[in-house]
């Protein structure tokens, strides 16, 4: 209730500052299907917690405006909604903690609360958490807070960077030099997409597996017709690689997951007769789609290519394996690890 409350009168203050010579009631009621009663609550309401709405009457009635003052009483030119939507970014960006974002963001959002009057401090810090963001699983970052930051400044400054890396499919540990060109935040952790001298190609890092990270004095120029979008575009989720045409079924049990969310620009669905659905699309064949397929378990069947269903099969039938004498097996050599969470 508290959260939908917050909503309508957040809509309620953009329609008031939208319009330059104000707006009845009445309208404000119309535009967001509200009754009038519920208008003049939520108007009173945002009054008694401080911003600075007032109403005047012309022809046409009641006429509701903010004072332009407002703005200047701010350290910064802030709206009410630009000032609510700030705060929120407090919690959506909870998702960077440990990072020198989030730290900055906490930085910016106490300097703009040191200058707000405690009535509109309780009414702002009542938005705390209506709003939340969920990433899914995410890493760690406090231990990543330098790293992140080196390869930032990196990437602005265009000053290059020699990494300590292991990579995720063979675990190899190799030293490079690389042409930072983008920092990008996906699947809950930090990439770094850029030129790599070694593989002589712009490769994709996760930050995580950086070792080491020494910012040189060297600088760069990045790739004429390097595109970020052009690069990301054939990629399933990140990691990029030759794309080739892949179908799949998809069981009427589990077809609505797949209508639900564009997977990818390339995807093309097709309904079938019996409920289940026939998704195709065009992308690179490695560990980040076949993890999405197995997935779905037996309710996902591969139609093409072929090389892409043999190792689904593979893989579903050493899982069987695997099941089917579990429970044989003594359980041995387990050690248990409790995870903190910070």
């Amino acid at each position: 209730m508290r959260g939908s409350q917050m909503a309508r009168q957040w809509r309620l203050l953009r329609l008031i500052e939208s319009r330059r010579h104000g707006i009845t009631a009445a309208d404000l009621a119309r535009e967001l299907e509200i009754p009038l009663r519920t208008v003049y609550r939520d108007l009173e309401a945002i009054q008694e917690a401080g911003f600075p709405l007032y109403s005047e009457r012309d022809a046409s009635g009641s006429i509701w405006k903010l004072m332009d003052s407002f703005k200047k009483q701010m350290p910064l030119p802030l709206t009410p909604t630009e000032l609510m939507a700030l705060h929120i970014s407090s919690d959506v960006l909870s998702a960077f903690n440990g990072t020198f974002f989030h730290a900055s963001i906490q930085s910016v959002l106490k300097k703009v609360k040191a200058s707000l009057s405690p009535e509109t401090l309780r009414y702002v810090d009542g938005i705390s958490g209506k709003l939340t963001v969920n990433f899914g699983p995410a890493r760690t970052f406090s231990g990543l807070k330098e790293t992140i930051k080196a390869v930032t400044e990196a990437a602005t400054q265009q000053r290059r960077l020699e990494i300590i890396y292991r990579a995720a499919s063979t675990a190899k540990v190799t030293q490079r030099k690389v042409d930072p060109y983008h920092v990008h935040m996906a699947k809950g952790g930090f990439y770094l997409i850029g030129y790599c001298h070694h593989r002589r190609e712009i490769r994709t890092f996760a930050v995580e597996r950086i070792r080491e990270c020494t910012v040189l004095d060297e600088r760069f120029e990045m790739r004429s017709d390097f595109d970020l979008d052009d690069y990301l575009k054939n990629a399933f989720q990140l990691m990029t690689g030759q794309p080739r045409k892949i179908a799949i079924r998809i069981a009427p049990a589990a077809a609505h997951i797949v209508r639900e969310r564009m997977w990818h620009p390339t995807q093309q669905i097709q309904e079938l007769l019996d409920g289940g659905v026939e998704i195709s699309f065009e992308v690179p064949i490695n560990y980040e789609i076949i993890s999405w397929i197995l997935g779905f378990g037996p309710a996902a069947e591969v139609l093409e290519p072929s090389d892409l269903r043999n190792r689904i099969a593979s893989d579903l039938e050493t899982a069987a394996r695997q099941y089917s004498r579990v429970l044989s097996r003594p359980r041995v050599g387990i050690r248990r690890v409790s995870a903190k969470l910070s």
